[in-house]
């Protein structure tokens, strides 16, 4: 199995909920026999890319009957055109032949409903890839996201024609769901960058030649033209030779172009300097990949999402020869080699907190510096995490900051902004400089960053709500405790908890309080509310700003808390709040992964500056939850900064 695809597994394993979908199936038991038979069904035979995945599931399958303790057959299975009732027909040989699993790439996905609902009532379980059924009980979908392809597209022309030029955009059939996809996600990125205009979006609905019209009348009407980026490879079927102002422009006029998939033909696109990048979908990878995930549900009652990312390969002309001989020994075992390899065969990050000497800062320190050291230990390059930051929590400090580490010629930096606003000029220069920039923990999104990583605080306030409820009831009066009245992410968590709690009507939120983030100001309005409510079942503090004033400020609340039945969570995980929990002073905790800041910063800058991948604008950072069944686990983690092992349930 990729590696991401073991990643995947592992995240579902630990983070899903679902009953076994062993336990859907009805039919005999599939590894009775000690053999395991899937059948591979692609929308047609004769195709190239789906060959290549077949190719795929015939290596999977051996190398899992090597393995043991089962001998797994892939069974390659289809009709010669794309036909949804001769597919039909296929899926039904299928579950004639007795097969114990089918992985299918429908030509329609209506017209898969019935046959892989059918076979799932055999006692067949089904998954889907490449083409999906969402309406069908298949158990997942396999599949890339068209969107963070177009993301990717978007970002290699960046890269290759800079931040200013006129591009276009060849598409095929107006309308289709992958292909707009793929716009949406070009358009969103290159949003970003004001220099870019889009001049023109032309459609050659799927035919070659008129790709190769289109694209000649539009090299014609935008002589002046910077960049294209092809949603699909329609024209470059035609041969070198076929777009001649196209080719020359490339060749000789200093445009740049980028296309979708990552075939042969356009590889040699690539090597002749008529295409700067690809964005390719994992073709292999969909005929091994299934069969791993096939073998795992069947063997290990593994679970996956309704969607499972298959992820893309990114191709340039760095890496475009070993693409070509994957392609020329159908071996697609081995690892793409990076797109943008560092220059200096080091890669360096920059990561910045919003000051320095700050206990969580500290400890995302700590992640970035492990996933440095793990990074080195792994290859092929080693990796370097610099601290660095100004001691006080000052914008201009921090560009100064960034500035510096630009200067130094890092290959990514990782900030938290001290100020949306003020880090968009410091991170715009740093990516004009060639230095991808993502954020952590505060963001920046009106800059080019790549993406932020943080914590959801709505849903952060809906897990705090879902604390209290356990902690006290569903009936009882509840006040909450908030900082700056106003502040984006104080008010996502009041507006998440506010919007688990409507579904108790027992529960009532008598009032919310601000301390605008001063801790003495914090103690007085939580003293004054109990005297106001002595009857008070619980409190939310939306930070844990009275806390830090320590044990015996708060004389009414401990009272209430020890002795009175009242309950509290609130926001945060660090050491002190978790003395309060061991004391009994807080019932549960909703915390941001500092440690994760560092950490996954590191990875994702690496994933993305040297392989080019693609995130979403906000990439969830997830969240801890602290309670006193695991209190003693985390106060643990924290005394050894060591967050790599998975936090004990909560509950």
């Amino acid at each position: 199995m990729s590696k991401s695809l073991r990643l995947v597994v592992l995240l579902v394993l630990v983070a899903t909920a679902l009953g076994p979908l062993a336990a859907v199936a009805q039919g005999p038991d599939p590894l009775a026999d000690g053999k395991i038979s899937i059948a591979w069904i692609p929308k047609s035979l004769n195709n190239p890319v789906f060959e290549l995945g077949r190719d795929g599931c015939f290596a999977a399958a051996a190398e899992l009957t090597a393995a043991g303790p089962y001998e797994v057959e892939c069974l390659y299975m289809g009709s010669v055109s794309s036909d949804m009732a001769e597919q039909a027909r296929v899926i039904a040989d299928a579950v004639a032949q007795g097969v114990d699993a089918i992985g299918v790439s429908c030509n329609s996905d209506a017209g898969c409903v019935e046959p892989i609902n059918a076979a799932v009532a055999a006692g067949i379980p089904v998954m889907t890839w490449d083409s999906d059924s969402p309406d069908s009980d298949r158990f997942t979908y396999l599949g890339v996201s068209n969107y963070l392809g177009g993301r990717a597209a978007g970002d290699m022309l960046i890269r290759t024609m800079g931040e200013t030029g006129k591009v276009a955009l060849l598409t095929g059939v107006p309308g289709a769901p992958n292909l707009e996809e793929r716009i949406r996600g070009f358009e969103d990125y290159v949003a970003a960058f004001p220099g870019v205009e889009i001049v023109t979006t032309v459609a050659c609905n799927d035919d070659i030649n008129l790709g190769v019209q289109v694209v000649e009348e539009t090299m014609q009407t935008y002589p002046d033209l910077d960049g294209w980026f092809f949603v699909g490879l329609w024209p470059v079927f035609a041969g070198q030779g076929a777009m001649p102002l196209f080719e020359d422009a490339m060749l000789n006029g200093d445009m740049k172009a980028i296309a979708f998939d990552t075939l042969p033909v356009e590889l040699e696109w690539v090597q002749a300097g008529l295409l700067n990048g690809l964005v390719g979908q994992k073709y292999w990878g969909w005929g091994y990949d299934t069969v791993h995930m096939i073998y795992d549900t069947i063997v290990n009652g593994a679970q996956f999402p309704s969607w499972t990312d298959s992820g893309m390969d990114i191709v340039t002309s760095a890496n475009v020869e070993a693409m070509a001989t994957a392609w020329a020994n159908s071996d697609f075992t081995q690892p793409l080699p990076p797109a943008y390899p560092p220059a200096d065969g080091t890669f360096t990050i920059a990561w910045i907190p919003k000051a320095l000497n700050n206990p969580v800062f500290e400890l995302g320190a700590t992640g970035c510096q492990t996933a440095a050291e793990e990074m080195t230990a792994a290859g092929p390059f080693p990796v370097e995490c610099l601290y660095l930051g100004s001691v006080s929590s000052d914008m201009a400090e921090q560009a100064r900051v960034i500035a510096d580490a630009v200067a130094q010629g890092v290959d990514a930096i990782g900030v938290s902004c001290n100020s949306d606003a003020g880090c968009v000029e410091p991170i715009n220069s740093a990516v004009g400089a060639g230095i991808p920039v993502m954020t952590w923990d505060s963001d920046s999104p009106e800059s080019q960053r790549f993406t932020y990583l943080g914590v959801s605080n709505y849903e952060g306030g809906r897990a705090a709500a879902d604390l209290l409820i356990r902690a006290m009831g569903e009936t009882g009066k509840v006040a909450l405790l908030t900082g700056v009245p106003g502040a984006p992410n104080l008010e996502e968590r009041i507006r998440g908890f506010e919007d688990y709690m409507a579904d108790y009507p027992g529960i009532e939120i008598v009032t919310t309080v601000a301390c605008n983030d001063d801790i003495n100001l914090g103690v007085q309005v939580v003293e004054e509310t109990m005297q106001t409510y002595p009857d008070l079942d619980g409190w939310f503090f939306v930070g844990l700003w009275p806390v830090f004033a320590g044990r015996g400020a708060m004389p009414l609340f401990e009272e209430a808390m020890l002795s009175g039945g009242m309950k509290s969570v609130a926001f945060d995980t660090l050491p002190v709040e978790l003395e309060w929990v061991q004391a009994g002073l807080l019932n549960g905790l909703v915390g941001q992964k500092y440690w994760g800041w560092g950490y996954d910063t590191v990875h994702m800058a690496y994933n993305h500056a040297l392989y080019g991948t693609p995130y979403s604008g906000w990439t969830d950072s997830g969240m801890d939850i602290v309670t006193s069944a695991n209190v003693e686990a985390m106060a643990t983690a924290w005394e050894t900064q060591d967050f790599t092992q998975p936090l004990p349930p909560p509950y």
